[in-house]
């Protein structure tokens, strides 16, 4: 907009302001009936006639005659009483000597300008602001002055408001059906001229009667304008009703959230507060009746007007207006209109009391008072609510998320979990049509990328983006503010089909990274909260990730340490174990060397038998040592195997061999089923006898008191098993899948036989897994057990 008309515009509201100020200061000087005269009226057949020389034919003629009296100014009062004639003599008072509305007006008037300027200084080069600027002042100028006559004294100057009135209150209704206009999205091809030229005709005809009238004292003049007044009224109906339809037509025809509730809110105020005035007062008198609430009252529910304007601007940015406003200020605004509500509780109630008891004023007042306060005090507590739900809808559903996202990001305890609740969170609370999350580790300068979340493919690797960058990154047409971001980055952007990328915050040197926004999904631009939304949820989302991981590092050295204590002592018991298990056949072998040595046996089956103790213990230590060096390759994935066809048969009864002096001396009675025809297999020989002796030797170890051992070899459709069965200690449930673990014993076992040291079954294990085969185990707690080396067929 020009400067000349901004300065124009703001000098011509200026004026309207002081104009309708000194309008409000007449009207506060209204002449009313006297008391005594309206006292008389309260009964049903009592009719004012004539006020000195003037008879009253109509209503309004009463207020013309008011209007030409002074405050304090006797007058002869004609009334018929019971059908009676009665001549009172009497002073007219104060109209609103015990009357709060002109203070409404005000409010209402204040309101609606401060609405109206802030809207002018911000958008005076928008067209709507403009109409909205002067559709305000005309409303606000008409509700403050009220009505000319009202204002009119002995002197020239007391004409000026009225004047002013009957120019604003015909263009007013005009006004606004243009600005209700500028909300369709279907340009009306209707001249302007068709939407003023009403305005105009009545503005000429109000201002000549109004000045005739109240010039010459003539209430024949009045009368005309009166008439006129009447036409007038239908008039404004109709432009207030079309205004609203198409209002109503803007808001089925708008796509975006947004602009409905710009005019949702719109429509909220005109219906509550031009509705009682249109329908409950204006219509009845256009259409000759009388009107079913006072003009005061009616004009009382102006005041909702401004405040649903407010709230379209302030919720909603009504004409892109992003108004931020305090809190405090708008929690004072409430609380000052709560308290003033329940001023006007106490005198309303202590008037109701006065009328049914008689008490003194200032009991009663004290009654209204404590009634009132009882009434009100839940309002106090409310107000904050409001405020926050209301006029900071976002913000508070913002926090809410935030807050609801903190409480349970702090529980997690995994990082995976914790990006997809952010995510999560983000959609729900803020619906975009994409959010990445892209977090790096960061070694030697180069990038490795650690977590990509519904990002797209395209997206995981930014080269040319700097991820140590601490400004959003940006489109300008993305966002509503310039502050902190960084738009040189915009081709970057444009070419990944992004709207942001804003970065992620990390107190260590080696993460890095950011969140990749799209467009939002009600195609709106990302306005402060939004970015403060994310910015906050993202810091949280860096700091608990960093927790975590800082946890999973406790845990893991943790478990580092429980690990080497455990090695430790693995190490100790297996040291102590080899020197045992050494020393225990190498002092038997010693022994009966010694015992042969000395010639001190001389019974040859005696000899024969110390002998086989002797190949006995060789033996044992040797499948000691050798189990030994083999965990030592398996440990080193050295351990090689040979495989050639063999006959199953024969390696069992081979290995079979080597206990039967061992268990004909400890009392184990041995049985055996082997099939007669020739199995054959392509094994390792020596490696299946040592998984087998591993199993005998402990079939012999743990048997308790019933000391039978079964081995058999049992040929299936599509496997051949081995199984050494025993009827010893058996293993519970819980530990059949830790014995095949290295150095792992059972408790049971060890206290039954603490000899060996656990590598047993391990070695049968990979052994097994090497023919590609199995080793099973059925096992009952001191009943016994079965293992099966379980071969595949060829």
């Amino acid at each position: 907009m020009k400067k000349l008309p901004f300065l124009l515009s703001l000098v011509g509201g200026f004026f309207i302001i002081l104009i309708s100020l000194y309008g409000f200061s007449l009207l506060l000087q209204r002449p009313g009936l006297p008391p005594e005269i309206k006292d008389l009226f309260q009964k049903e057949d009592a009719k004012l006639i004539q006020i000195d020389d003037t008879r009253i034919e109509r209503k309004m003629d009463e207020e013309f005659i008011l209007s030409q009296k002074a405050i304090g100014e006797q007058s002869t009062f004609v009334i018929e009483i019971d059908g009676k004639i009665e001549e009172r003599e009497a002073k007219f008072v104060y109209y609103y000597s015990q009357s709060f509305f002109p203070l409404i007006y005000l409010l209402i008037g204040i309101l609606c300008f401060i609405i109206a300027i802030v809207v002018f200084l911000l958008r005076s080069e928008d067209a709507r602001a403009r109409i909205f600027y002067w559709t305000s002042f005309t409303f606000a100028s008409a509700v403050i002055i009220s009505g000319g006559f009202y204002c009119l004294r002995k002197n020239w100057l007391s004409y000026i408001p009225g004047i002013l009135y009957y120019f604003c209150y015909p263009l007013a209704p005009a006004l606004f059906l243009h600005f209700s206009f500028t909300f369709s999205k279907i340009r009306l091809k209707i001249s302007k001229l068709i939407i003023y030229s009403p305005a105009l005709i009545f503005i000429g005809i109000l201002e000549i009667k109004f000045l005739q009238s109240g010039l010459n004292s003539s209430i024949e003049a009045h009368r005309i304008y009166e008439s006129t007044f009447y036409v007038f009224r239908a008039y404004l109906v109709l432009f207030v009703l079309s205004a609203i339809l198409s209002l109503i037509i803007s808001y089925r025809k708008a796509s975006l959230e947004e602009e409905k509730g710009q005019i949702k809110w719109i429509f909220y105020g005109l219906f509550v507060g031009m509705v009682p005035f249109i329908l409950l007062y204006q219509l009845p008198l256009a259409i000759g009746i009388n009107p079913l609430l006072p003009e005061e009252l009616s004009n009382a529910f102006f005041i909702f007007i401004p405040i649903a304007f407010a709230f379209s601007i302030v919720k909603f940015n009504l004409m892109n207006i992003e108004l931020v406003i305090n809190r405090s200020i708008v929690y004072s605004m409430l609380t000052a209109f709560t308290v003033s509500i329940y001023l006007f509780s106490v005198y309303l109630l202590g008037n109701i009391f006065s009328k049914f008891f008689s008490a003194r004023e200032t009991t009663v007042s004290l009654i209204g008072a404590l009634v009132a306060a009882v009434a009100f005090n839940p309002a106090r507590k409310k107000i904050q609510a409001f405020v926050d739900k209301a006029f900071f809808r976002t913000s508070y559903d913002y926090r809410k998320s935030i807050l609801s996202f903190n409480e349970r990001a702090h529980k997690m305890a995994i990082g995976d979990h914790l990006t997809d609740f952010f995510l999560l969170k983000i959609k729900n609370t803020l619906p975009l049509e994409h959010i990445g999350v892209f977090i790096y580790l960061l070694v030697s300068g180069k990038q490795k990328l650690l977590i990509a979340k519904n990002g797209k493919e395209n997206l995981a690797s930014l080269s040319s983006l700097s991820l140590d960058s601490e400004k959003i990154l940006a489109k300008k047409k993305a966002v509503r503010t310039e502050e902190d971001m960084d738009f040189s980055k915009e081709p970057l952007l444009e070419e990944k089909n992004l709207e942001l990328i804003i970065p992620l915050s990390f107190r260590t040197a080696d993460r890095a990274g950011y969140l990749s926004l799209g467009k939002k999904k009600s195609g709106e631009r990302y306005t402060r909260d939004d970015l403060e939304l994310l910015l906050t949820m993202a810091g949280e989302l860096a700091l608990n990730l960093e927790r975590i991981r800082l946890q999973e590092e406790v845990f893991e050295e943790r478990a580092e340490r429980e690990k080497l204590d455990e090695l430790n002592r693995l190490k100790t018991e297996f040291v102590s174990s080899v020197a045992h298990e050494l020393r225990t056949p190498m002092s038997s072998i010693r022994g009966l060397a010694e015992v042969l040595q000395a010639g001190k046996i001389k019974d040859k089956a005696k000899q024969d038998e110390l002998i086989n103790l002797m190949a006995d213990e060789s033996s044992r230590l040797s499948r000691f040592l050798h189990n030994i060096l083999d965990f030592g390759k398996i440990e080193q994935q050295a351990k090689t195997y040979n495989f050639q066809n063999a006959e199953i048969q024969s390696v069992v009864r081979e290995t079979v061999k080597l206990f039967l002096y061992r268990m004909e001396s400890d009392g184990f009675v041995l049985k055996s089923n082997l099939p007669e025809n020739p199995l054959l297999l392509e094994i390792d020989k020596d490696a299946v006898k040592q998984a087998l002796t591993n199993l005998i030797d402990n079939a012999i170890k743990y048997s308790s008191d019933k000391k039978d051992i079964v081995i058999q070899v049992v040929e299936k459709l599509k496997q051949v098993e081995i199984q050494v069965e025993d009827k010893g200690l058996g293993i519970p449930s819980k530990e059949r899948d830790k014995i095949f673990e290295g150095f792992y014993r059972h408790a049971e076992a060890s206290r039954h036989n603490p000899k060996g040291v656990g590598l047993g079954l391990k070695i049968v294990k990979h052994i097994m897994e090497a023919h590609k085969g199995e080793v099973k185990v059925e096992s009952q707690p001191n009943k016994g057990s079965t293992f099966s080396l379980v071969f595949p067929k060829p």
